[in-house]
């Protein structure tokens, strides 16, 4: 029998589409969806000290099992001047939002006789975006920090639909391995759990600024402990520090199995 005698199951009186496709294997409605988005991995974290705030995230890309790219950067720089953005999550959504705010930093140093758009208000225009789109959110997770006007370190973490505090973070953590990284953190920056050895367990540690060469240390012990137990996250480690001299990036090697 060809091809071309075949004829096609619509003209078959015993085909049902209904029957096929509007129900499942039991009978009852079947819904039909599809999902928009997907997690495309990897994890992002940002420290403040006292006068420099540190971003920094991996570069491994994935889709479930598969790695798509092993050179991925997730950590923005917004114009030219202190302003940097990790973002995190669906990565389509994460461009999209870094695009959108690199393009917003420029206008406005172009629309107000070159000066340069404010941690604050970068950290408002985040918020109107991503809230913009809450009936339709940006499936993307971000950090957005820099330095004030009186040269202090500023962080904001932000949900998908723009929530955020306006005090600002003194560490914060979000993506794929954000549950093993930020107990480290709490532990290490805020001082959670730790006790003053004189006081025999009944005093806290005070909490204070930790010097900038020792928060990249925990960041990259942060992330090469992640490495171990999470299979979307490694191959690079970016890191993107800001002070009154200037934004500082360095790149690190992580596993790549």
């Amino acid at each position: 029998m060809s091809l071309s005698s075949v004829e096609p199951l619509s003209f078959d009186p015993a085909y049902s589409f209904e029957a096929s496709q509007s129900r499942d294997h039991s009978g009852a409605p079947r819904q039909h969806s599809f999902n928009p988005y997907t997690d495309n991995g990897g994890t992002i974290l940002g420290i403040t000290g006292d006068d420099f705030v540190v971003l920094a995230g991996d570069t491994r890309h994935t889709a479930g099992y598969n790695i798509n790219s092993r050179t991925e950067r997730k950590v923005y720089r917004l114009g030219d001047n202190n302003l940097i953005l990790a973002t995190v999550g669906f990565g389509a959504d994460s461009k999209d939002v870094a695009e959108t705010m690199t393009r917003a930093v420029n206008d406005f140093k172009f629309n107000h006789n070159l000066k340069n758009m404010t941690v604050n208000a970068a950290a408002q225009y985040l918020f109107t975006v991503l809230y913009g789109n809450r009936f339709f959110p940006k499936y993307t997770h971000c950090i957005l920090a820099g330095l004030d006007k009186d040269g202090k370190g500023r962080l904001y973490s932000y949900d998908s639909v723009g929530s955020y505090s306006k005090e600002g973070e003194r560490r914060a953590a979000a993506g794929a391995a954000s549950s093993l990284i930020v107990p480290f953190l709490d532990n290490q920056v805020e001082f959670k759990n730790q006790y003053l050895p004189a006081s025999n367990g009944t005093q806290e540690r005070p909490v204070e600024d930790l010097p900038k060469e020792t928060v990249i240390k925990l960041v990259k012990d942060a992330f090469t402990s992640a490495t171990e137990r999470h299979i979307e996250v490694g191959d690079g480690l970016q890191i993107i520090t800001v002070t009154k001299d200037g934004v500082f990036e360095e790149m690190t090697e992580l596993k790549k199995d």
